[in-house]
C-alpha cells in the first residue's frame, strides 16, 4: 500500500478520528510491541543498543501529530513534558537524536506499522 493510497483509505481516517479524540487513553488499548519485529528497529551490528524502544517512541510520534506537532525539534521538546512522557512509556524523555532516528528508521516501515495498528484497532472495535 502506497502513502498516497494510505491517506485516501478510509479505515485509515477513521483511525486517525480515534487516535485524534482520545491519544493517550487510546495507548491502553493498541500494543506497539511489534514494532520491535522489525528489522530496522533492531539494535545496531556494531552492538549499540536503543536509548528508547520502538513503542514508546511510536506512542510519543502519534502524540504529536495528532496534536498537530511536527519536525524532530518540536516533538521533542513536547516528549519533555512530564505528562506526555510517562503517559508514553518512557523512563525519561527521549533526545533529538533518538528522536530522529526512529523517524529516520519509521520511514522505512510505515505502511506496514500503520497497517498493523488499524488492523488492531478494528479488531478491538475502536474504529
Amino acid at each position: 500500500m502506497s502513502s498516497a493510497t494510505l491517506q485516501d483509505d478510509p479505515s485509515i481516517d477513521s483511525f486517525f478520528n480515534a487516535v485524534e479524540t482520545e491519544t493517550l487513553a487510546l495507548f491502553e488499548h493498541l500494543s506497539f510491541e511489534f514494532l520491535e519485529e522489525f528489522d530496522v528497529f533492531a539494535p545496531a551490528k556494531t552492538g549499540r543498543t536503543r536509548e528508547h524502544n520502538p513503542p514508546e517512541l511510536m506512542r510519543g510520534f502519534l502524540h504529536c501529530y495528532y496534536k498537530d506537532i511536527y519536525g524532530i525539534r518540536p516533538v521533542e521538546r513536547e516528549l519533555r513534558n512530564t505528562v506526555i512522557w510517562l503517559s508514553c512509556g518512557f523512563d525519561r524523555p527521549p533526545s533529538r537524536d533518538a528522536v530522529d532516528r526512529f523517524l529516520t528508521d519509521l520511514e522505512h516501515v510505515v505502511d506496514e506499522v500503520f497497517d498493523r495498528l488499524v488492523e488492531q484497532a478494528a479488531c478491538r472495535g475502536l474504529l
